[in-house]
């Protein structure tokens, strides 16, 4: 590993803000505060140990616990806390004089258009083994998963019968007695709201068009758009799930128990007949020509049981490693077992996902 300079990088100077899994108001990922406030000229190796991390899944403590776990393992970590967009920007811009030693907390879809860059140095870590068999693994060693992240439709179990419960996400639009009571986007600027995107198009597939969809999956969109509710300015998405205005919504994977515990409601969890959507937060190592054993060190550190076990249990995440999802909190736990993942190609999602929120966002919403 060498010593790295950065040089003329003052406009990363104190943006260092997060977007990712829908925003914050429904996202884990995608409002997040940054873990250090600094400018990217401030953000250089004390010396050849130091190992830059770039991340958009390290705020909320989360950055905090691995800089601790790591100093009691002999790592000495920097890290560089971005939203989705301007972490998978930056990285390209430094393509040809990398900064980043490792990456952190990009879904597979994003992982894999930077390998597409030539970015990552192939390693595969020593706790692949112990991966969920459910978790997609690349192939050529590029990265490796390191937590599931699920998106899924919920309902308020005071407002909503158990014979009102829709089967799939296609029974919001297609029946009427759905209409208005079941939240939809006012944008796409975070991942939970992209995935209760794509979820709607991806079964529309024609390679031969535009876009790489049949006609009628934009028409299907605006139905879904249509037929339920944009939480206005000055509403609460989350007030109008519990008062019943909207007993439906769709949400990501720790939230459930978080209203449940904040708002006192019985949260119902639907299982749609095509499946939840997930996406797994990637780790993989910047190539940049050097000798990297002490970034492989890391990885196969970061993704082992014992840290792992630390970060279900104290940050609500789910890991890949089946041997720490035990510690899990108990939310998350009901979300794995009561849903199931849908069938999706995230490599034609992630081909066409840029072009479908831009047509989406100006067309329909």
């Amino acid at each position: 590993m060498k010593l790295k300079r950065i040089v003329g990088l003052g406009f990363l100077a104190l943006s260092l803000t997060l977007v990712a899994c829908g925003s914050k108001d429904d996202n884990k990922q995608e409002s997040k505060a940054p873990v250090e406030e600094k400018a990217a000229e401030d953000v250089k190796k004390s010396d050849d140990d130091t190992i830059i991390v770039y991340s958009n899944a390290v705020s909320d403590g989360r950055g905090d616990y691995f800089k601790e776990k790591a100093k009691e393992a002999g790592f000495n970590i920097e890290f560089v806390d971005l939203g989705g967009t301007d972490l998978f920007n930056r990285l390209v811009a430094e393509k040809n004089a990398p900064i980043a030693d490792v990456v952190f907390g990009l879904n597979e879809m994003n992982f894999k258009k930077l390998a597409d860059h030539n970015l990552f140095e192939a390693y595969k870590p020593n706790w692949l083994d112990k991966v969920d068999e459910q978790v997609k693994i690349n192939e050529e060693g590029l990265y490796s998963p390191m937590d599931i992240a699920r998106v899924f439709p919920i309902y308020n179990k005071k407002f909503v019968k158990e014979e009102e419960i829709p089967k799939d996400w296609s029974d919001f639009y297609n029946d009427e007695k759905y209409k208005g009571l079941y939240r939809v986007q006012n944008g796409l600027g975070g991942a939970t709201d992209t995935a209760a995107m794509y979820i709607h198009l991806i079964n529309y597939r024609d390679d031969s068009k535009e876009m790489g969809l049949k006609d009628e999956a934009w028409d299907v969109m605006k139905k879904w758009i249509d037929n339920g509710y944009q939480t206005p300015e000055g509403e609460d998405w989350i007030q109008n799930f519990v008062d019943g205005k909207v007993p439906y919504t769709y949400t990501w994977m720790a939230k459930p128990a978080e209203i449940e515990k904040e708002y006192g409601v019985d949260i119902g969890i639907i299982n749609p007949e095509s499946g939840a959507i997930q996406t797994v937060e990637q780790i993989g190592i910047v190539k940049d020509g050097e000798d990297n054993k002490k970034e492989q060190e890391f990885i196969d550190w970061i993704g082992s049981t014992e840290i792992m076990k630390g970060f279900a249990e104290n940050h609500n995440q789910m890991p890949v490693n089946k041997e720490a999802q035990d510690s899990a909190p108990e939310g998350l736990k009901k979300v794995m077992r009561e849903t199931k993942p849908a069938d999706i190609d995230f490599d034609f999602v992630g081909k066409y996902l840029d072009e479908w929120v831009e047509y989406v966002e100006l067309n329909i919403l």
